[in-house]
């Protein structure tokens, strides 16, 4: 007798590719020097608290921003905590990556594909299928700040990790 093959759900690549992910990101969130917590680029940029704060809480928001069908700009906060040391960080991210896993992993094929908006008041600034909102915001959004992360743990002569492969100062394949 054959074993029947697992179907494979709408949101199932997501949930891979947020484990897959993850210990890349805790990787760069292991690293970050707490006496620079409010260190900042430019006078216009987060700090390194407020960035790596953003990256920590992003998914689990995200994921339940993207569980409801309608949402308004105005209901969504500006701005998120500084952190206040190393340990609160990597807390904040184990926790909002296992309330997206929890979120994403409980939604059926059919909510997935359908519509999901934001609006500013009266007006729709975003409409998408549920699933392409997540893929943009859940996982592309979130590498873009993983990414700006590792521009300020450069400048901060800070040695980086692989992400995806060697960087300047380690070589998983050596």
């Amino acid at each position: 007798m054959q074993a029947e093959a697992k179907v494979m759900r709408i949101v199932d690549p997501i949930l891979a590719e947020l484990d897959q992910e993850a210990e890349a990101t805790r990787r760069l969130l292991d690293i970050i020097p707490e006496d620079k917590l409010d260190w900042r680029p430019h006078p216009k940029a987060k700090s390194l608290g407020e960035l790596a704060m953003h990256i920590a809480v992003l998914q689990g928001n995200v994921a339940q921003l993207g569980d409801e069908d309608v949402r308004d700009v105005s209901d969504i906060p500006r701005s998120d905590p500084a952190a206040e040391s190393r340990a609160q960080i990597n807390q904040a991210y184990s926790d909002s990556l296992e309330k997206a896993k929890q979120i994403v992993g409980a939604t059926d094929d059919q909510k997935a594909v359908s519509g999901w908006q934001l609006n500013n008041g009266d007006q729709v600034a975003v409409a998408m299928p549920r699933n392409a909102f997540w893929r943009t915001v859940l996982l592309n959004h979130f590498y873009h700040h993983r990414g700006q992360l590792t521009t300020y743990l450069r400048t901060l002569d800070v040695p980086l990790p692989s992400v995806y492969g060697p960087s300047a100062d380690t070589n998983p394949f050596a």
